[in-house]
């Protein structure tokens, strides 16, 4: 994960992902919340790339037809929720400390070459 999906939950936008597989799924996992209650996010679930950016430029096609302003006050709770998360020094803490635990047990296991 990248700045590319940290500034919009700085910036409480609404957001669609291109991302690999279960990109959104992780997110979940850390706290943050998606916007499945407000438009389809079944292409996290698409193994196939092709299909899941297919999928994706659907999904956009289908949102350029709705009201985003309807859409952006219907997540204002959940868009708040994210940016109160992204803060919550206790859970950026965990998340940093995960991350440093994967790369040292990756270091550890000999598959880093020199």
């Amino acid at each position: 994960m990248t700045e590319k999906i940290w500034k919009p939950i700085m910036a409480q936008h609404v957001f669609v992902v291109h991302g690999n597989y279960l990109y959104l799924q992780k997110l979940k996992e850390m706290g943050f919340k998606t916007f499945n209650n407000y438009f389809d996010e079944s292409y996290d679930l698409e193994q196939d790339p092709n299909k899941r950016i297919d999928k994706i430029v659907s999904l956009c096609a289908d949102l350029k037809q709705k009201n985003w302003q309807d859409i952006y006050l219907q997540t204002k709770a959940l868009r708040q929720h994210n940016y109160d998360t992204m803060f919550d020094k206790e859970k950026l803490s965990l998340e940093i400390n995960k991350t440093i635990n994967l790369f040292l047990e990756f270091a550890d296991s000999g598959q880093v070459s020199s």
